[in-house]
């Protein structure tokens, strides 16, 4: 079970956004002060800074799909709180899950979000 208390994703994730913001101020300063190569870096590192962030975002996505469906796969019938729960995770990441996988017609049979159990 994962523990979010030492989870680095969100770190990761926030780091990059800080790096991307540090790129747009840089960028932005430096057009002020008609430093072009200055602006082009700043904009180089703004680009680079929410490309990672995307995918750090992204991959922290497809593990708690992956999660998930294993959980699903044992006991399908598991509604998102409980498995919330016995992931370590909170409801509204899982409830994300369980939509995206659901759209992608990966769930289990019983498993899924209380609309699509119908």
């Amino acid at each position: 079970m994962p523990d979010q208390s030492t989870d680095p994703r969100p770190l990761t994730t926030a780091g990059f956004g800080l790096l991307a913001a540090l790129g747009a101020a840089t960028a932005i300063g430096a057009a002020l002060s008609h430093s072009y190569a200055g602006y082009a870096v700043g904009l180089v590192v703004l680009g680079a800074a929410a490309l990672a962030a995307y995918r750090a975002a992204r991959t922290a996505e497809t593990r708690t799909d992956q999660l998930v469906l294993h959980r699903l796969r044992q006991d399908p019938t598991l509604d998102e709180h409980t498995l919330a729960a016995s992931l370590g995770l909170r409801p509204a990441p899982v409830r994300l899950s369980l939509h995206r996988l659901s759209r992608s017609d990966s769930l289990p049979q019983a498993g899924g979000p209380p609309s699509d159990r119908n």
